[in-house]
């Protein structure tokens, strides 16, 4: 958490030694309002480690986990597909929030995301400090809060199927509403996701092609490939594959295969 006299060159300093505590992220590039806003929030929620971050792929971190909360502030539109995607793909059960200047005049692609309810929350620059933290801690709860202002521009039918089936495609399959924040979890604790790209390295399939076939990035498959090693307790593709092999010959010996029930 940051300590009360942090400045904004200490913030990505302090992210290195974190505890088992819940996690509020800010994904920010990083200037005094931030500064100030997270350390009201480490005051005000203390029972959680605060962490800020200006590069997205630190969410890619596998020692990042039980994040409750991640707020986006100052982040450039055009990145924001690859952001919700990773968010959405490593961090699926995280409330995500966006910090903006002003709600009336939202970037009209960052609306649309908002008007899909991929993000959960907006939390304008003048919101009062007290109903700022109230709204923070709604999202962590799993609620949403909207200004009525920037409501009352958004569609009327904000889940229409055409529009919401284009936007969660951007997303290249990830879970991406509020209803699809809980994962499967398949053999050893494995995602679907996780599942997918183990079938396909057992067929020797390589990183870049599994990231193109997926719809994900070669980094992003490489992240999926390591926490895959991790939680089966193997070192390299080979052991990865036997293993895999094995539990699925044990499970169709009861009638059930793995491949069968955790392929998409």
């Amino acid at each position: 958490m940051y300590p009360g006299s942090s400045s904004v060159d200490d913030f990505e300093e302090n992210n290195k030694a974190l505890s088992q505590k819940k996690k509020i992220v800010m994904l920010a590039k990083i200037d005094l309002f931030a500064e100030c806003l997270m350390q009201a929030v480490g005051s005000r929620f203390q029972g959680h480690d605060i962490v800020c971050f200006s590069d997205p792929d630190n969410l890619l971190d596998g020692s990042l986990v039980d994040v409750t909360l991640i707020m986006l502030y100052r982040m450039p539109a055009k990145s924001f597909p690859a952001i919700l995607r990773t968010i959405h793909e490593f961090h699926p059960k995280t409330s995500i929030g966006l910090v903006v200047e002003n709600a009336d005049e939202l970037d009209p692609s960052i609306a649309g995301f908002v008007e899909e309810r991929l993000i959960h929350g907006v939390l304008p620059l003048n919101l009062n400090l007290d109903v700022c933290l109230a709204a923070i801690d709604l999202l962590m709860k799993g609620g949403e809060h909207f200004p009525a202002a920037l409501l009352r521009r958004l569609s009327p039918e904000p889940f229409a199927a055409s529009s919401l089936y284009g936007r969660r495609s951007e997303l290249s399959g990830a879970s991406a509403g509020a209803g699809r924040r809980k994962r499967d979890a398949g053999p050893d604790g494995l995602t679907t996701r996780e599942v997918q790209i183990l079938d396909l390295i057992c067929k020797g399939t390589q990183n870049k092609i599994i990231a193109d076939r997926l719809g994900l990035s070669e980094n992003t498959v490489k992240v999926h490939v390591r926490n895959i090693y991790k939680k089966m307790n193997v070192r390299n593709r080979t052991e990865a594959a036997s293993r895999y092999f094995t539990n699925d010959a044990a499970a169709e010996r009861g009638g059930d295969t793995l491949s069968s029930r955790w392929k998409n």
